[in-house]
């Protein structure tokens, strides 16, 4: 289960970004970016850092240095990178009051998949005042996590496309012209007004894109990964996989991968949000549901290196044991009064000793020693340097 830190208030703590990056050499385990499942063949170099002042590793023309700080910083600002990420699900986003929904909070249907403007807006708010910033899907997936020192990291994700990005028409430099209240609109909002938030999400579409008309839909998501945030797979007609031939799902997940291709070519994320969280088990019983991740359709192959379920609650971090990349989890951008997984609710548990809050280099995994002293928990590396402190 997950490990437990002490000291939450990463905002209070700031203390200064590590200023440059590990060699991509030593003798840590050098993993793949994408195989979850592999364990690490050779000996981790593990730093462990004391009372003494920050010190930096010495270098040579082939590597770069990465800073480290005294245990006591790391225990002020509760640095722990093997604690959870909130990985959050939006649906659409509709340009209404709270008070103009007959439902929980900011609620537009009874489950709570979509919100309205003034909520989603106040949830933003609300994530920046805890300490969150913002970082790409991808990234996490590759764990690479780059939030500053004493943060910790936030995920958004918003499935089907639909009101996440309402165009209103093009302004004269050939630039979309977004409706203030959309997903996007609210999104480029806050990029304005929180330029350390790091404002980036990922949009899972099906075959009829954000629904602005083909022609406009290729324009906008061409505009999209310029600006900032990623394009990923949600099968080409919501069809839940689970239950689904090898055939009807390579036809589900190919057809769309092969349409981003064409629009964005080699610029979409090869990542699936599987509809309705199906199927929620892949195992070796279901062959065909490997059809998710590697495929060909009309000639085109693909390969999937992370999918999505519905959601719930938070993910693992990338570098634990329990961590899967096929099977990561999600919190329901929804309001139901802080009970039973909703937004509160989750961030709750976040912060109040579950949440990853991280060390400022993305090419470092920081925790306390004891959180990994079975020595079981840290699972993949991906090369990083591996520092630990006495909490």
């Amino acid at each position: 289960m997950e490990n437990l830190s002490d000291n939450l208030l990463p905002g209070q703590y700031i203390k200064k970004l590590a200023a440059c990056v590990l060699a991509a050499s030593c003798s840590a385990a050098i993993l793949s970016g994408c195989s979850k499942d592999e364990e690490p063949t050779d000996p981790v170099l593990v730093t462990t850092v004391t009372e003494s002042t920050t010190q930096t590793t010495e270098t040579t023309p082939e590597t770069s240095a990465f800073v480290t700080y005294t245990a006591q910083e790391y225990r002020d600002a509760g640095i722990n990178e093997l604690n959870s990420v909130p990985v959050l699900m939006y649906h659409r986003i509709y340009g209404m009051k709270n008070s103009e929904t007959s439902y929980t909070g900011g609620n537009v249907d009874k489950d709570g998949y979509n919100r309205t403007s003034e909520a989603f807006e106040a949830d933003l708010r609300s994530f920046y005042e805890q300490g969150y910033r913002m970082m790409r899907l991808t990234d996490f997936v590759d764990g690479y996590i780059d939030v500053p020192f004493g943060y910790s990291p936030l995920i958004l994700t918003f499935d089907d496309g639909i009101r996440d990005v309402v165009l209103e028409g093009w302004n004269d430099d050939g630039t979309p012209r977004f409706d203030p209240t959309c997903a996007i609109g609210i999104l480029e909002k806050f990029k304005a007004e929180y330029p350390d938030y790091n404002v980036t999400a990922t949009f899972f579409v099906n075959d009829t894109l954000f629904e602005n008309g083909e022609e406009n839909d290729r324009k906008i998501m061409k505009w999209m990964v310029d600006n900032g945030y990623d394009i990923g797979n949600h099968t080409r007609d919501h069809k839940k996989l689970g239950g689904c031939t090898a055939d009807e799902i390579e036809t589900q997940i190919g057809y769309m991968y092969k349409k981003l291709d064409q629009i964005i070519p080699g610029q979409y994320v090869n990542i699936v949000a599987l509809p309705f969280g199906s199927p929620e088990t892949m195992g070796p019983e279901h062959p065909e549901y490997e059809k998710i991740f590697a495929g060909t359709y009309e000639g085109f192959e693909y390969t999937t290196k992370a999918s999505l379920l519905c959601a719930w609650t938070r993910s693992y971090s990338p570098f634990v044991r329990d961590f899967e990349n096929r099977r990561i989890r999600r919190i329901r951008g929804y309001d139901n009064n802080g009970e039973y997984w909703d937004i509160e609710d989750n961030f709750k548990q976040l912060n109040d000793g579950k949440r990853y809050i991280s060390d400022g280099d993305p090419n470092t995994i920081a925790f306390p020693a004891s959180d990994n002293s079975s020595g079981d928990w840290l699972k993949t590396t991906y090369g990083h340097q591996v520092i630990t402190y006495d909490k």
